[in-house]
């Protein structure tokens, strides 16, 4: 399907003859995809590049299967559940990788003054996940299981305003949300308010990692917030960037390509994330789209 890219960027065919190709592009990780949006759209003038509601990770799978989305950003473990899923029927369109990411990782972030300096003095407290599919809610309850804290009181909070508005009115003790960037204008006033971060490392990871490997140790970088003069443990999940495997071969090579060349200044992403590396980011959980792979092949005939 799709039209040739010849004078994709560049070239624009006469008026009359001009078609566009359409991109839809999912939300979920919106401080990764959409500056990416906004990129492929300033590059790629002759393809319609749009948003297409996906809020989480399972969501993205599941709209480039339903033919509502056509790429988009995703967990490793959904994107090869989606990859792998018996339940989809024949005409679902299948999901193809574009390339790997570094590991999203989760912040566990407590309230100011609440003396908690490990995630086992959560025992008894209450703490704040976000919404159901979120990759807050889904890796926090893991950890949350996995160091058998109760009691305890999980709160769910749709929002990161609320989130920051729950530690300073003390309604929660703590919160785990997904490590963009820190501080920002939505968490500056828990963070100056006292909030810090917390290890989320020891045994119980150790045997959270058997049972479910997608989760990867990961760290917090020095320097975060204010006073934080160490690197500080904690887990995460990869993404990985994901399209239709029917989409286009020649514009999945263009946008494989950007990604590269555009990755490192998009804003919003959380540091761990600003590296992209190309003998990794080749590894994706399921086959690569064929115009992604056309992509990697050259880059490493080119070396």
């Amino acid at each position: 399907m799709g039209l040739p890219l010849a004078g994709l960027a560049c070239h624009a065919q006469p008026p009359a003859q001009q078609s566009r190709q359409i991109l839809r592009v999912g939300t979920a990780f919106g401080p990764l995809t959409e500056p990416l949006t906004q990129e492929y759209r300033q590059t790629f003038p002759n393809v319609d590049v749009q948003s297409v509601p996906a809020p989480n990770s399972i969501d993205v799978i599941h709209a480039i299967q339903n033919g509502t989305a056509d790429f988009g950003v995703a967990f490793s473990n959904d994107t090869y559940a989606g990859y792998w899923s018996k339940d989809q029927g024949a005409a679902s369109r299948a999901v193809r990788g574009v390339a790997l990411l570094q590991p999203l990782s989760q912040y566990l972030l407590v309230r100011g003054r609440s003396g908690i300096h490990d995630v086992k003095d959560l025992r008894g407290r209450v703490v704040g996940i976000g919404p159901k599919d979120s990759s807050s809610s889904i890796v926090g309850r893991l950890v949350l299981e996995a160091f058998d804290l109760n009691p305890l009181t999980i709160k769910v909070i749709s929002t990161r305003a609320a989130a920051a508005e729950a530690l300073i009115n003390r309604t929660v003790d703590a919160v785990i949300l997904p490590g963009y960037v820190y501080p920002d204008e939505v968490m500056s006033s828990a963070i100056k308010d006292g909030a810090y971060f917390v290890p989320i490392a020891g045994p119980a990871v150790d045997r959270l990692r058997e049972t479910h490997p997608f989760v990867r140790v990961t760290a917090i970088p020095r320097n975060v917030i204010a006073g934080q003069t160490s690197v500080i443990p904690t887990i995460g999940v990869d993404m990985v960037v994901v399209c239709a495997g029917d989409l286009d071969e020649a514009l999945v090579y263009e946008l494989t390509k950007q990604l590269f060349i555009a990755f490192p200044r998009l804003s919003g992403v959380e540091a761990g994330l600003r590296f992209l590396n190309a003998e990794e980011a080749a590894a994706t959980p399921i086959p690569l789209h064929p115009g992604a792979a056309r992509y990697f092949r050259e880059r490493e005939l080119s070396r």
